[in-house]
Formats: C-alpha cells, structure tokens, sequence
C-alpha cells in the first residue's frame, strides 16, 4: 500500500514538473529530469579493449578504468576532491558548487566537445596537440548544485586516447563521503 502511494506521487510529481524540468531553458535549476542511465557495464561494450576495466568508485560517482587504476581522496576546502591514478596518468577531479567549468580551454588549441554522458550533459575538451594542456570534462549539473570537473594535466596522446573513453564511463548516483580517507600507506622499500 505504502509502495503504491509513493508510485503515485512520484507520477505526480513528474507531471507537475513535465516540459519546465527537461527544457532548454537557461535559467539555472535545482532538479533537472534526464534520460535513464545506463550503467557502466553498457558503455563499456561501446570500448575496445575494456574487458579487463574495473570500477573505480568515488562515492558520488565512479567510472571504469584498467584495473591498475587506483581512486585517491584528497583533502578539498570547499568541495570534494580526489584523483585517479595508474598508466602514468593522473585524473584530478574536484565535485561541487565552485568547480571549475573549464572555460581556459578555447578552439583551435583545444578540441571542445558537448554529449551526453551517464545521463548529465558535459563539456569534453582536450588540446590540439597532446602532451600541452588539460584533457577534461565539466558537468554543470550533476544534482544538488553540484558541478564536477575533471582532468588530467599534459598527457600523452596514448593516455588522452584512454583518459577519453574513460570519460565515457562515468556514472552517477553514489554519496559524497563525510570525512577524507587516508591513503594507503607506502610500500616498505624492500617490497617495491
């Protein structure tokens, strides 16, 4: 009885919010309607090679990478922070109202693109010529006022291809966590 009720009311809800919440309308919102999201198990079907991907969860969102990545959470001021690690590479991502929209990359040094990922609109750029700027993607809205971007700095253009289709991976829906957890503590020397 319970379950149908709240049915109801969330078919009711979606009513009332119809065309206003999926529009294109340039005034900012605070719930947006999207497409159903695939999980990252489809969009990896869409990749070569990514049979051996794992997920890499960050809470509020996670992505597939080859499995020797590795997800750091940083200490952040005012915001979520974090990075992903491994072929060389390193992701920095920064979740929140303040994150940056990426707006240094500008054409012809840069390629910018715009789709569809995970449900949530983002900009994708990446430089011309790799190996000299910023490989990232920005969402604006990933619910709750939240933004996120994320980057990697100076790749090469084998890591750009791969940090590409890793974007393509990213899913949302999970928690930001409360606290910062410690990285794993290094390796003793005689063990590297």
């Amino acid at each position: 009885m319970r379950q149908t009720r709240f049915v109801a009311l969330a078919a009711m809800l979606i009513s009332i919010a119809g065309v206003s919440a999926i529009g294109c309308s340039s005034a900012p919102s605070h719930s947006q309607a999207y497409p159903p999201r695939p999980t990252g198990k489809e969009s990896l079907s869409a990749i070569p090679d990514a049979s051996s991907w794992h997920k890499v969860d960050a809470g509020a969102f996670s992505l597939f990478a080859p499995s020797a990545w590795e997800f750091h959470q940083l200490q952040g001021i005012d915001s979520y922070v974090g990075e992903f690690v491994g072929d060389g590479a390193k992701l920095t991502f920064d979740y929140g109202p303040y994150s940056s929209p990426l707006t240094e990359a500008k054409a012809p040094t840069y390629v910018i693109a715009h789709k569809s990922i995970g449900g949530f609109p983002a900009k994708i750029v990446s430089p011309s010529t790799p190996g000299h700027g910023l490989t990232g993607i920005y969402f604006h809205d990933v619910g709750r006022s939240n933004k996120l971007c994320l980057w990697g700095k100076d790749l090469t253009s084998t890591q750009q291809e791969l940090v590409l289709k890793v974007f393509e991976t990213i899913r949302f829906g999970g928690a930001v966590p409360r606290y910062v957890v410690p990285p794993p503590p290094p390796l003793p020397k005689s063990a590297q």
